[in-house]
């Protein structure tokens, strides 16, 4: 199972693509081992249920974990351009 000691700072220097494979290989391994997580962790990022639930839909594990970490990604980029913008709405 993968390391969850790993820090922020560990990801920052990575590629979208590199960062979309080691998260991937992350939930695939949730996917396997410990679903709970995976669905508490979707929850927690705010990942879309509907988006979540068709993905798990798809035929082999590794599509579903290949899906699902777009999806985190995605998420993860929309609430960093939701800060920036409620920022800039009270900077003025």
């Amino acid at each position: 199972m993968v390391s969850s000691n790993l820090i922020a700072s560990d990801f920052e220097t990575l590629s979208r693509d590199e960062l979309h494979k080691r998260l991937t290989y992350y939930i695939l391994e949730l996917l396997q081992y410990n679903p709970e997580k995976l669905v508490n962790l979707m929850y927690r990022h705010d990942v879309d249920e509907n988006l979540f639930k068709k993905a798990l839909l798809l035929e082999t594990d590794e599509e579903k974990a290949n899906e699902i970490a777009g999806l985190v990604i995605n998420r993860e980029l929309e609430k960093v351009e939701m800060r920036k913008k409620f920022k800039k709405g009270r900077d003025i």
